[in-house]
This record gives structure tokens, C-alpha cells and sequence, in this order.
């Protein structure tokens, strides 16, 4: 009785150094390939200027005339210059929806120490209006939803408006004679929103 107590305990004594020490135990498995390889693509989303943007002049209720030179233009008290450009978004996803902005900070001062340019930079940035596509205000949200290219053609306008005889002037119009102001920071791009939050605010 004693030897086969011995012997049972021994085995068993076995068994658990087997199973601490790392040893390799046997067990089954099977494995089923998925099929054809597949591969996962990016989206894309794109902007890329289509025409010669184009400026126009016009002074209180006169008719607009093209500008051939915005650099030579002195303008007055009573002018509004307008910036216009068409611009292509390419875009591609199943879920995605963006917004092309204008960037209304894009009106600045050639010197930001110089007085009369300061003075002129306050007076058309605080009277700038934006246009997408005719749609007031500098952004317009575009939802694509698809995983086909679509293209978008937009068309950007931005309204300078120096008012004539406003309040305040000549106290306020004065200190902006031979200002000068800085549109090279003028800027459009497009940037992806939420798609799910475009939805659910009625974004075509």
C-alpha cells in the first residue's frame, strides 16, 4: 500500500514539473483562410484654384469695373473692391463631410506700427463680407458620403467695403489716407468636419 502511495504521489509530483517548466503541451486547432486578399484605401480631399481670381471696383451705387492691377488701385471712402475666384474640391469617403472657409483674419496691416496702415486695415476688415457659392458668411459645409470621386466647384467672393461718409468720418476715414493693407495671408482651404454631426444638422 505504502509503494503504490509512493508511486501515485511521484506521478503526480511529475505532472506538475511538466506543467512548470515550460514544456510544450499538444492540444487542436484549426484555421480557415478569410478568401482573397483585401486591401483598405484612404480617402482624399483636395483644393485646387480653377481660374484667375479677379477683382472689381466700384464706388457707392456705380457700376462695378474690372481691375487690371489691385496694387496701382487707390481706393476712397465710397469704394468696394471685390475679390472673386473658383476653386474645385475633390473629395473622396464614405463618410466624409468638410467645410471650405475664407480666413476673415486675412486683412492686415503692411506695418502694424504705421498708423495710416492700421487705420485702413480696421476699416475694410470690419466691413469684409464673404461669399461661398453665393451663400452669405465664410464657411459653407459640403457633406460627400461616398466612396466614388466626387468634385465640387466653388466659387469664393470677398467684399471690401470702405462705406462713404460713415459714422464717425472724417474723424475715422482721415487717419487711413495713404494706408496700405495686406492681403497675401489671404487664404481658402478646406477642412474635414464631422460627418455624423453634418448629418444630423441637415447637411446635404
Amino acid at each position: 500500500m505504502k509503494k503504490t502511495t509512493k508511486g501515485t504521489i511521484a506521478a503526480g509530483a511529475a505532472v506538475v514539473l511538466l506543467l512548470g517548466t515550460g514544456g510544450t503541451l499538444a492540444f487542436w486547432n484549426s484555421t480557415v483562410d478569410t478568401g482573397e486578399p483585401t486591401t483598405i484605401t484612404a480617402g482624399n480631399l483636395a483644393l485646387t484654384q480653377t481660374g484667375t481670381p479677379a477683382w472689381t471696383i466700384a464706388h457707392t451705387d456705380g457700376t462695378a469695373t474690372p481691375v487690371a492691377d489691385i496694387s496701382a488701385v487707390r481706393i476712397v471712402p465710397g469704394d468696394t473692391l471685390v475679390f472673386s475666384a473658383d476653386y474645385q474640391i475633390a473629395a473622396q469617403g464614405q463618410n466624409l463631410a468638410f467645410e471650405a472657409t475664407v480666413a476673415e483674419g486675412a486683412i492686415t496691416a503692411v506695418d502694424g506700427a504705421d498708423a495710416a496702415d492700421a487705420a485702413l486695415a480696421g476699416q475694410l476688415a470690419q466691413s469684409a463680407a464673404f461669399t461661398i457659392n453665393g451663400e452669405a458668411g465664410p464657411t459653407a459645409t459640403i457633406g460627400h458620403n461616398s466612396n466614388a470621386e466626387g468634385l465640387y466647384d466653388v466659387t469664393i467672393d470677398v467684399d471690401l467695403d470702405w462705406p462713404f461718409g460713415a459714422a464717425g468720418s472724417p474723424d475715422v476715414d482721415n487717419p487711413a489716407k495713404t494706408g496700405q493693407v495686406d492681403l497675401s495671408a489671404f487664404a481658402v482651404s478646406v477642412t474635414q468636419v464631422d460627418g455624423a454631426a453634418a448629418a444630423a444638422d441637415g447637411t446635404p
